[in-house]
């Protein structure tokens, strides 16, 4: 049997879910591949175009604008599994509905942010808050306002993402995110070698840049394949709005504590050690974050794919899925490994003597990142499964928890800027064994969720 047929069979014999499923992991390997390796370049370009102390800065308010980002996560991940029954129904009048009740939404909220940010400089010193040092505070404040309130504004044009992703086109969304940061590296570079080192210049590039592509991008999708759906103020639904914020609303909860868990270690450095400890911590993060962006790419086509395989009960489908996923996922275990013990030639290469990295912080990174993508497997297929009671209720004891556990690391036990990193490692177990729980129970039900069969009733 020749090569080529034999891969024809193979193909053959793949379900049209699953074909869907690698086909988007295919195309967001070479695609995301890029927006890592670009954004690799950003950092270097960045550390020296600014001071360590100004890029210190800089990684405190991308940490600062991350809290913000669970807003508009919320209410895309709200739609994003409404859509996918409307999709595959037909269904273009509701799912129109539902688009232009949720760009309402995303328009309210991305006022009142824009109104509270505003209003905030009057009220707070960010620079203080956290323990930002700098000898120009009031420019700190000043970009820090600009920058939340540029990030406001692009919750009215991120929810073509959603739509997107609804839409198990997961490989566009990695098109228009590498074009966002291809345009800000290349932007970064000519500033860089054509004027003195400006803090605010960076904070211009990277709010002007999204912006500019989400719009591009709304206005093309909505006037092409995405024109039966194109959001309109007349076919806005109010009585929607209280089902959307309540879905929303879950994920919003999950989101914050999320967002607190995996993404505000810099802002937890820079309140306890202050903001000159947070470049080594952001620097290595970024390193084994390489490979969480690695397993993103593999694990976000399955949310949707979870989503139509619940509806349709085809819990055959899911099992086998989740075997694979768990085999991937101990390969990519093996993978952090390796990365911790080439590590120091690493940053030796990429970032030099400029800021050494604890060996030690890059252990617990690799602990984390092992017991993250694990957690990523069964936590998407609850997301999927719209399951999320005892999720809401497990974060919500964690979050209790997880705050004096960071305090108790970076006061009493001295762990440094790992103490973040070893709360997130036990924080992801925590999760990791709530999630497999729902899992299993679902499999022995085999019910489909009464989320769905509402909608479908409906």
């Amino acid at each position: 049997m020749s090569m080529k047929r034999f891969f024809i069979q193979r193909i053959n014999r793949i379900d049209t879910r699953s074909l869907l499923v690698y086909r988007n992991i295919i195309e967001s390997i070479f695609l995301k591949g890029a927006s890592v390796l670009i954004g690799f370049v950003t950092v270097t370009l960045t550390v020296q175009y600014i001071p360590v102390n100004d890029f210190g800065i800089w990684m405190t308010i991308t940490f600062l604008t991350s809290w913000f980002s669970l807003v508009d996560v919320s209410f895309g991940n709200g739609l994003r599994n409404n859509l996918v029954l409307f999709f595959n129904h037909g269904d273009d009048t509701s799912a129109r509905e539902h688009i232009s009740t949720l760009y309402f939404l995303s328009a309210l909220c991305a006022l009142g942010l824009c109104l509270l940010f505003g209003l905030a400089p009057g009220l707070v010193d960010w620079t203080t808050l956290l323990h930002i040092t700098s000898d120009q505070p009031a420019r700190i404040n000043a970009i820090i306002t600009y920058t939340l309130i540029g990030f406001s504004l692009q919750l009215v044009l991120k929810p073509i993402n959603s739509i997107l992703l609804a839409d198990q086109r997961t490989a566009t969304v990695a098109r228009i995110m590498l074009l966002i940061n291809a345009l800000i590296v290349v932007l970064i570079y000519l500033v860089s070698v054509m004027s003195t080192p400006s803090l605010l210049l960076i904070a211009h590039i990277s709010n002007t840049v999204p912006l500019l592509v989400f719009a591009l991008a709304s206005v093309y999708f909505f006037r092409t394949q995405y024109a039966r759906v194109r959001p309109a103020f007349r076919h806005i639904r109010f009585e929607l709005t209280g089902k959307l914020l309540n879905v929303s609303g879950q994920f919003f909860f999950l989101q914050l504590i999320s967002v607190l868990v995996f993404t505000s270690g810099g802002l937890f450095i820079s309140f306890f050690l202050g903001s000159g400890h947070v470049a080594p911590f952001s620097i290595a993060n970024k390193y084994f974050s390489l490979l969480t962006f690695l397993y993103g790419i593999v694990i976000t086509p399955y949310w949707s794919a979870f989503t139509d395989a619940c509806v349709k009960q085809d819990i055959d489908w899911i099992q086998e899925t989740m075997r694979r996923l768990n085999r991937l996922s101990l390969a990519m275990a093996a993978l952090a490994l390796l990365m911790f013990v080439v590590a120091q030639p690493v940053f030796a290469f990429w970032i030099g003597p400029k800021i050494p990295i604890p060996v030690g912080l890059c252990g617990w990174l690799t602990a984390y990142v092992i017991s993250f993508i694990f957690l990523s497997n069964y936590n998407y297929f609850v997301n999927g499964a719209g399951q999320l009671g005892p999720l809401v209720r497990a974060s919500l004891i964690g979050a209790v928890l997880y705050v004096p556990l960071n305090y108790l690391l970076f006061r009493y036990a001295q762990a440094g800027p790992a103490s973040v990193v070893i709360a997130g490692t036990i924080w992801n177990c925590f999760l990791l064994i709530v999630c497999v729980g729902q899992y299993r129970r679902f499999i022995h039900n085999r019910a489909q969720p009464s989320v769905y069969a509402d909608l479908l009733s409906h």
